[in-house]
């Protein structure tokens, strides 16, 4: 397996962007997609940071109980973070999309394990200069903390789609919340191209790769969505009623 390529970071830092919120549907339009940073702070975030690029599926950022020593942000690609259960079965806790903070941990060590999904650009942030950043920027502390209580409250709503809905409910949320990056959903067709697989889906949904197949099967003959091809499917208007229902 290829192991990660590190280099200097862009002089530009264009690609240097943190999402503000996870949006459920486009009707958050009045949440600010990412956080205001102005070109001084991307020159200095790209100061101390190093660009790690991953060219091959599942290599891992870091692992389960490892010293955290660093902060990562996410700038193309889709990593995975998961826990190894008893049972030796893998559940997924989150996907880290584009514009994603990944590596928070508690007591000095990561909680989970980061995998790289897809190929994945990110930003390595040393946790100590990245602190001093932020005690000299509160206004972008303050967008950390803001971030924060976003992915709290997403996690919060995972907890209750994984309690009360059944499979085929817990994938059109899941489908909804995937359309809210427009890295993979195209808003004029409708169509969202989805970067995991089935096994990954059902992974972070709790259930098996089969019951992924056939809930798809069940939302496409309701008229829910449309397949186009093994990884892109066209969403209905009526996907989001369901989840409501």
């Amino acid at each position: 397996m290829d192991g990660p390529t590190t280099r200097a970071a862009r002089r530009t830092h264009g690609d240097l962007r943190i999402r503000a919120a996870r949006a459920w549907t486009r009707e958050h339009g009045d949440e600010a997609p990412h956080l205001q940073l102005l070109a001084s702070d991307r020159a200095e975030l790209g100061r101390i940071a190093e660009v790690i690029e991953y060219r091959t599926a599942g290599s891992r950022v870091f692992s389960y109980g490892e010293a955290a020593n660093f902060l990562y942000l996410l700038v193309d690609g889709l990593v995975a973070s998961s826990l190894s259960l008893d049972n030796g079965e893998r559940q997924i806790v989150a996907f880290y999309w584009p514009g994603d903070l990944f590596g928070l941990a508690e007591d000095g060590h990561y909680v989970n394990t980061a995998e790289i999904l897809t190929p994945s650009t990110v930003y390595r942030f040393p946790i100590r200069q990245l602190e001093r950043f932020l005690i000299d920027h509160p206004r972008i502390q303050h967008g950390f903390f803001i971030k924060a209580v976003h992915d709290l409250r997403a996690t919060q709503r995972q907890l209750l789609v994984m309690g009360r809905f059944d499979v085929s409910r817990r994938l059109a949320a899941f489908l909804l919340d995937c359309s809210g990056h427009d890295d993979y959903f195209d808003q004029p067709t409708r169509v969202l191209a989805l970067p995991m697989t089935r096994y990954d889906i059902a992974d972070y949904l709790g259930t098996s790769a089969e019951s992924i197949t056939r809930a798809f099967g069940l939302l496409e003959g309701q008229g829910l969505l449309r397949r186009r091809t093994a990884k892109a499917v066209e969403l209905t208007e009526k996907l989001k009623t369901y989840v409501e229902m």
